[in-house]
């Protein structure tokens, strides 16, 4: 997805955000900024957002030294989320359609984004979801792809989320396919990495690699030669998260299916649908 003017000041907040939650000095936090503003105003504006927005976290850790800025914050969304887990496995458990309620859920669960906001309520955000239809609802679609599958990617996105992916990858296992899960190799805004989800309890269930870099998103020209096969070899791949979509939402050599929260008007218009609506779309395969 290719970067639109709205989206620059939303970058360049985001690096406020950052600066601000990655060091209490004034100065440094005016050098990270003024550095975001250059780096963004030289940069060419063609290329995927994903890659810009992975820049600007890069420079603002550069600069102030902090290699996890939100490392605090996603410890609060990983306990915090996994206060609910037994609430969400009861809700899976007494589903007419189990996939349908896990997958709401691990939508439900992408509610924790501190790019686009800070402020989150879980357990609203989990009854809105349950209790409304999804904008873009191709779980028949789903229901199909598992069945002639054998092997499934499943691409992370933040940390306290993982709690909610792992309602959907216990659905999947029961499927007799074989889930791989992917996180990124560092730190980067409040993505997952390998702790994230070994505090999920996902590495008990499921392989997890890492894609082999900290990009926002997924840029595949940084990924991993182990990544890059895991994502060539499998049946399908469920994509979470806004920034996922950002990077695969034009690629048709692969069945994709994105789960995510609507939180852009970007996005929104993109993909035909209102801001904040629930989605679970399939990819068109040409």
């Amino acid at each position: 997805m290719k970067v639109h003017l709205e989206c620059i000041p939303c970058l360049l907040r985001q690096a406020l955000e950052a600066t601000k939650i990655s060091t209490t000095n004034e100065i440094m936090r005016e050098v990270a900024l003024r550095e975001v503003t250059i780096y963004l105003s030289n940069e060419q504006w063609a290329k995927i957002l994903p890659e810009l927005g992975t820049n600007v976290h890069r420079i603002v850790k550069r600069v102030t030294g902090n290699t996890d800025p939100y490392n605090q914050l996603k410890q609060k969304s990983n306990y915090m989320a996994l206060e609910l887990y037994p609430k969400l496995e009861t809700i899976v458990e007494n589903s007419e359609d189990p996939l349908l309620a896990a997958a709401k859920i691990a939508i439900a669960g992408n509610v924790i984004d501190f790019g686009p906001k800070v402020d989150i309520n879980l357990e609203k955000e989990i009854e809105d979801v349950l209790s409304n239809e999804l904008a873009i609802n191709d779980i028949d679609q789903l229901k199909e792809s598992i069945l002639g599958s054998r092997k499934v990617l499943y691409l992370a996105d933040n940390a306290g989320e993982t709690i909610f992916d792992r309602i959907l990858l216990e659905e999947l296992l029961k499927q007799d396919v074989e889930v791989t899960y992917a996180v990124k190799d560092a730190p980067i805004l409040n993505d997952a990495t390998f702790q994230d989800a070994e505090t999920a309890g996902i590495t008990k269930i499921a392989s997890v690699i890492s894609i082999g870099t900290d990009c926002m998103g997924m840029l595949f020209r940084e990924c991993s030669t182990k990544f890059l096969k895991e994502f060539e070899n499998s049946n399908f791949v469920i994509s979470k998260g806004q920034g996922n979509y950002e990077s695969l939402n034009d690629i048709q050599h692969k069945e994709v299916f994105f789960l995510l929260k609507v939180k852009c008007p970007i996005i929104a218009e993109d993909i035909g649908v209102e801001t904040g609506s629930a989605i679970l779309k399939r990819t068109c395969i040409c």
